[in-house]
């Protein structure tokens, strides 16, 4: 999607409420200094499936800006990004298209990434699964 066009679109876009964008679910929260904006990553999810979304979230790290976030009832992972001074929709075109161009790349590496047994794991596997577990714990 184009910038032009996105932007045009958020315009009539409502705060606080979800939105689908090319099939995402993405929504802008606002806050005191600025705006949280996020897409839905699994709606629903099971520990695996959070395991395996955190390790792909790591590698992406590196080159986008939005992180892994757990939605307010704990059922939803999302990808979220601070936009400081972001005030509503206007403000978020760019921001919106990288986000949309992560959840798009994640995806695609979570449907082509092989299933592990969690038997197999080695030790730094281990060690991996246990850091990730307490970073969990300590949200």
């Amino acid at each position: 999607m184009q910038i032009d066009e996105l932007e045009r679109q958020l315009q009539g876009f409502p705060l606080e409420e979800p939105v689908s964008i090319d099939g995402e679910s993405v929504y802008l929260r606002v806050g005191r200094d600025g705006a949280e904006l996020g897409a839905v990553f699994l709606e629903e999810m099971n520990e695996r499936q959070l395991q395996e979304a955190l390790q792909l979230g790591f590698q992406s790290a590196l080159e986008f800006d939005a992180g892994w976030a757990l939605s307010d009832d704990g059922a939803s992972l999302l990808l979220t990004q601070w936009l400081p001074d972001a005030r509503d929709w206007t403000a978020a075109p760019e921001a919106l298209e990288r986000l949309l161009n992560q959840v798009e790349l994640l995806r695609a590496l979570a449907a082509s990434a092989p299933a592990e047994d969690s038997r197999e794991h080695d030790a730094g596997g281990r060690e991996e699964q246990r850091m990730r577990s307490k970073l969990m714990r300590e949200k």
